[in-house]
């Protein structure tokens, strides 16, 4: 009897954390507005890989990144603490010049009204970071939006102060009226 009751109680268990990270799964993150370090920020970043990303500095540098379905990588990471959404995207972009340039993007959506959302946005021109700009030792050097010409990478990382970033997520599939 209590080998078929650990079976069944191990078996809720799995039920309640499948079910749960499914709860959590996001369709996409999208936003716009002003980075920590004053850059605009616009950006549709979708599950499917569709979407787009766009930085501008005005910082007198014209450094500014576009990404137009250049996704990589749309991925869900476990809520912050306090339960908050988190996502993180990878990008092939180009820059001002059309340079190719590698973006890594983190967004923690703190809910509405968006004054306390989190960006942790990460450029390398480095091939060998095209997946983790973040892991480039370069991008630590330079604050994008900073007044310095960016030539190897950059990073922009704080709380967006007006901004808006909605997580959305997965909607159920729809039934036809037909039966």
């Amino acid at each position: 009897m209590k080998p078929r009751f650990r079976t069944t109680m191990a078996a809720a268990a799995l039920v309640v954390i499948l079910g749960a990270s499914a709860a959590i799964a996001l369709d996409q993150t999208n936003g716009s507005g002003l980075t920590n370090e004053g850059a605009s920020l616009g950006f549709n970043a979708k599950a499917n890989l569709k979407g787009n990303i766009t930085y501008i500095s005005h910082d007198g540098t014209h450094f500014k990144v576009f990404c137009r379905d250049g996704l990589t990588a749309y991925r869900n990471q476990k809520p912050t603490g306090q339960g908050h959404l988190r996502t993180r995207v990878t990008a092939t972009c180009k820059d001002q010049d059309g340079k190719t340039i590698y973006a890594e993007i983190y967004f923690i959506d703190r809910g509405e009204p968006g004054k306390r959302d989190v960006e942790r946005i990460f450029f390398t021109y480095d091939d060998a970071f095209a997946l983790d700009a973040n892991g480039d030792p370069d991008v630590w050097l330079t604050t994008c939006n900073s007044g310095v010409s960016i030539t190897e990478a950059c990073h922009d990382v704080g709380i967006i102060p007006r901004a808006t970033c909605r997580s959305t997520k997965a909607s159920p599939p729809r039934r036809s009226g037909r039966g």
